[in-house]
């Protein structure tokens, strides 16, 4: 007879080790439970955090701007905002982090600090976006792709505050929940309200303060703007508190596979067609650079009727367009040059004489300058002309080095943000004041009413020229100088402002002194 063999029971520890194949094992529902508790307790502690920090960033946006016209205030802000979303960085800041953080916030935010314009505000935006990137990829991305995440920043993320508020509620236990409350709160209400009334019968100084609350002054439509104020600037910058990427985007894990074979352009642009499209290019450009070198050096003259000046402006801004047209077909037909010497000198030679083009079409716009003086745009010019000329000198070099599209893009992106960041610190209106008054090859010919319309920054300059020729040649000066003598809120402090109170200030001491 077959008899087969019974197990009374389970022994403890392998009943323990298999915790996880019951759902009512005793110890194993514990710790997940536990587990579960913890995780669902840390997330809540770090929200009660979260909301407690966002409300303190309100109460300081409601300090800093609220009936106050913005100045150094961003400045502040922006640095105090930038250290509020590290310190909720995920895993922690360690203090490298937070010096190198907090560092190149306070560079983004120093041309603030210099005067509140455009471009300042652009540097100072692209901070927080730029730690925002980092916090929430950890690296950099590109610059299609920080658009997209200042986007949704400002759109989805402006919405999460809300949303947030409504998932938190519990629908189920609505109604017992406030029914709770209400009697929690019911009895004090009722005889604190009592109590207040009997003391301020006893207290004169605390019914006057009660009858100084005036409840009509809740319905004042200030109040309103101002809750309103409140609640805007908390849906904005609780999504700087919550960065996560499954809001604002993933970034792609693989790049996608490259084109095989001819293109479309292959039919415009191959090896014939570019080495042809070299060899009358470097034939049209040497034509051009040698009548330049003729008319500018004297032993050629201009058409009749044509003067310098028109010379130096009709030329100007096409030889500039014509060095843009030419790196872009640089970039573009690198690939097909490969190794081929004869094609990569002359395509050395005709960048080469690009950059000739952009120094004479320079050279050019100061004849015309100081014929016609200085201006806004003009100066605009001559920053433009440098950074073409800086881009032409990068294709060399990313051709020498074989260095890739991704890295001439990089470079230019970098040589651009440099110069608009120094752009910040130079006064421009003093500079065409004063060289319009000062270095002016026709001083006849110069336009007065431009440069007293340049503004208060130009003051300076105005006050030196006219001492030199004892007139004076700006009726509006007078209204400027009292305007900046003004005394204004610190909120509006910049340092280029300060600077020109500070001269005035000094101006008049010295008008006072006997």
């Amino acid at each position: 007879m077959h008899r087969g063999l019974l197990v009374h029971g389970v022994p403890e520890r392998i009943r323990l080790d298999a915790w996880w194949l019951g759902a009512d094992a005793d110890t194993g529902a514990g710790s997940v439970r536990g587990g579960s508790d913890h995780q669902s307790g840390q997330a809540d502690w770090r929200k009660r955090q979260g909301l407690a920090v966002l409300a303190l960033l309100v109460l300081m946006a409601d300090w800093l701007f609220w009936h106050h016209s913005p100045g150094i205030s961003i400045a502040l802000f922006a640095l105090i905002l930038s250290a509020a979303m590290l310190a909720f960085k995920p895993g922690g800041a360690n203090r490298r982090a937070w010096a190198v953080v907090l560092g190149i916030e306070l560079l983004c935010n120093l041309p603030l600090v210099e005067q509140l314009q455009t471009i300042s505000l652009l540097f100072s935006l692209s901070g927080v976006i730029g730690l925002a990137i980092w916090m929430t990829y950890g690296r950099l991305v590109s610059g299609g792709r920080a658009i997209l995440v200042f986007l949704r920043l400002s759109t989805v993320g402006a919405t999460l505050l809300a949303r947030t508020g409504t998932e938190n509620i519990d629908r189920s236990r609505l109604g017992s929940g406030l029914r709770r409350q209400a009697s929690a709160l019911l009895l004090p209400l009722l005889a604190g309200g009592v109590f207040l009334l009997l003391l301020s019968a006893a207290n004169p100084i605390l019914q006057d303060v009660l009858e100084a609350m005036d409840p009509q002054a809740l319905l004042d439509p200030d109040i309103g703007w101002r809750v309103a104020f409140w609640c805007a600037a908390a849906s904005f910058l609780w999504p700087y508190l919550n960065l996560d990427a499954r809001w604002l985007g993933s970034l792609p894990h693989a790049p996608a596979p490259p084109r095989t074979g001819p293109g479309r352009a292959a039919f415009l642009i191959n090896p014939a067609s570019v080495r042809t499209s070299l060899f009358l290019f470097n034939l049209l450009f040497l034509v051009q650079t040698e009548m330049d070198i003729g008319i500018l050096t004297g032993g050629v003259t201009l058409p009749e009727g044509m003067s310098y000046a028109t010379y130096a402006h009709r030329g100007a801004y096409p030889l500039v367009v014509t060095a843009l047209l030419a790196g872009a077909f640089a970039v573009a037909t690198s690939h097909l040059i490969g190794a081929d010497r004869r094609l990569r000198a002359l395509l050395f030679l005709w960048l080469g004489q690009n950059m000739f083009l952009v120094v004479t079409a320079a050279f050019r716009l100061s004849l015309y300058v100081d014929v016609y003086a200085l201006t806004y745009l003009r100066v605009a010019a001559f920053i433009w002309m440098g950074l073409v000329l800086t881009g032409l000198v990068l294709i060399v070099i990313q051709m020498v080095r074989n260095h890739s599209n991704a890295w001439l893009m990089r470079m230019n992106f970098y040589t651009l943000s440099v110069t608009l960041y120094l752009c910040c610190f130079v006064n421009f209106a003093q500079v065409i004041a004063g060289y319009n008054l000062h270095h002016s090859a026709a001083p006849t010919r110069l336009d007065i009413s431009y440069v007293c319309n340049l503004g208060p920054q130009a003051l300076p300059e105005i006050h030196r020229y006219e001492r030199k020729a004892k007139r004076k040649i700006c009726r509006t000066t007078d209204d400027a100088e009292q305007q900046i003598m003004t005394p204004r809120n610190w909120r509006e402090w910049g340092f280029r402002n300060w600077r020109l109170q500070a001269y005035l200030h000094d101006q008049y001491l010295q008008s006072s002194v006997p």
